[in-house]
């Protein structure tokens, strides 16, 4: 039997909006993944308009989807792909030049449900 109990929520930032809509386009519908857009607080020290973001839902059976989706985007948007991911006070980041890095990080983060 697969654990299908919810690992918490995700806070995603992309550095560039398009890479944030290619990333929710990827998530949706995929079983176990549940997906928002949402309007990103003014932090201190922001300049500008507000930044979205995607708030994710994961069950532990998702996890791996999660992780392959983020790994393909990181490979295929380019060099400036940048993905910011925050769970509690835990924050990362992934980059399309270091994104095993990122990504085994991420899997810790993950993991540490």
């Amino acid at each position: 039997m697969v654990d299908q109990a919810v690992t918490g929520e995700l806070k995603v930032w992309a550095g560039d909006l398009e890479d944030l809509e290619a990333m929710y386009g990827e998530l949706r519908g995929v079983p176990g993944i549940t997906a928002r857009v949402m309007v990103a607080p003014v932090e201190p020290g922001d300049q500008g308009g507000l930044a979205d973001l995607l708030t994710v839902a994961l069950t532990s059976g998702a996890v791996t989807a999660f992780l392959q989706i983020v790994k393909v985007l990181a490979e295929s948007r380019g060099p400036e792909f940048r993905l910011k991911v925050r769970r509690g006070k835990d924050q990362l980041e992934i980059t399309a030049d270091d994104a095993d890095a990122g990504l085994a990080a991420l899997r810790d983060l993950l993991d540490g449900s």
